[in-house]
């Protein structure tokens, strides 16, 4: 018999998880499963995690953020119920919004082995953001994004915009070191973006044992203008004022600057060591 714990957030999708908790009882114990509730902040207040063999994380991408280090590298399984603000993670696996079917892809015992990225000692899913991409995320309030949802990103991201400044970055990709002039730094291990809209790696995949780079050069609002819509419209072309790269380890160094890891703000150390862990998590996938 399948010991599954659900890991659910009350603040994620505007208390959407909490009126889920009547619906995946019911099905759980149609299947005969034996399950436990918790706020995910009771996480470190298990004594007997040993015991469940699934982790379901009910919640938006912070909520499968705060899971990880009790799946990573174990024979826990990851089930998600996507409900917050934003769902990126689920969205790039294929997994649906609603409750009932993603309850039918963690009943139906499917999985895939997929990696996870590693900032210091911080894992992250989908990615970690330096610059403009940490002050799109990190500005966002959590009153409006309960309010209108994932538009409060975009309306950030238009704020944010007409602030863009370049910073110095001392980057080791493997070991290569470059220094560069960039309005954002993101280390992915999942690039898609805005519901999906596009992706920042285009040759990235969550099982390719690989981090992508993407560096943002842009000095002005026409220049962003300029590679968003090349990226929009699936023109991944390294030019002045953007670049690419793929790399297992990558090592940042910058002066006085935002952070952010699967949309939560985190402070940014002097020097940022971020690796990828290959197939380190089986998540249940359609």
């Amino acid at each position: 018999m399948k010991k599954i714990l659900v890991v659910f957030n009350s603040r994620s999708g505007r208390q959407k998880a909490f009126s889920y908790k009547r619906i995946i009882f019911k099905r759980f114990k149609e299947e005969g499963i034996a399950f436990k509730f918790i706020y995910i902040s009771m996480l470190p207040l298990i004594k007997d995690i040993e015991k469940y063999d699934t982790i379901v994380a009910v919640g938006g991408d912070g909520t499968v953020l705060g899971v990880l280090p009790y799946i990573v590298n174990s024979s826990r399984k990851l089930g998600i119920i996507p409900c917050g603000t934003a769902n990126l993670f689920a969205e790039g696996l294929l997994i649906p919004s609603n409750i009932n079917k993603a309850l039918d892809i963690i009943l139906s015992d499917k999985t895939s082995d997929i990696d996870i990225g590693k900032a210091d000692n911080q894992y992250f899913s989908l990615r970690v953001g330096l610059g403009y991409d940490a002050d799109i995320i990190n500005g966002a309030k959590t009153g409006l994004k309960n309010k209108i949802g994932y538009l409060a990103y975009f309306l950030q991201g238009i704020i944010s915009l007409f602030k863009l400044n370049r910073k110095t970055y001392k980057i080791k990709i493997d070991g290569r070191e470059i220094i560069v002039n960039a309005s954002s730094v993101i280390i992915s291990n999942a690039g898609n973006m805005f519901k999906n809209l596009f992706t920042v790696a285009p040759k990235g995949a969550v099982d390719d044992g690989k981090l992508d780079i993407f560096i943002l050069c842009a000095k002005n609002f026409l220049d962003f203008v300029e590679v968003f819509m090349q990226i929009l419209f699936g023109f991944h072309h390294p030019n002045s004022k953007v670049m690419y790269a793929q790399a297992a380890t990558v090592s940042i160094v910058v002066e006085d600057e935002s952070l952010h890891i699967d949309g939560e703000n985190r402070k940014l150390p002097h020097n940022l060591n971020i690796s990828v862990l290959p197939e380190a998590v089986k998540v249940f996938v359609p």
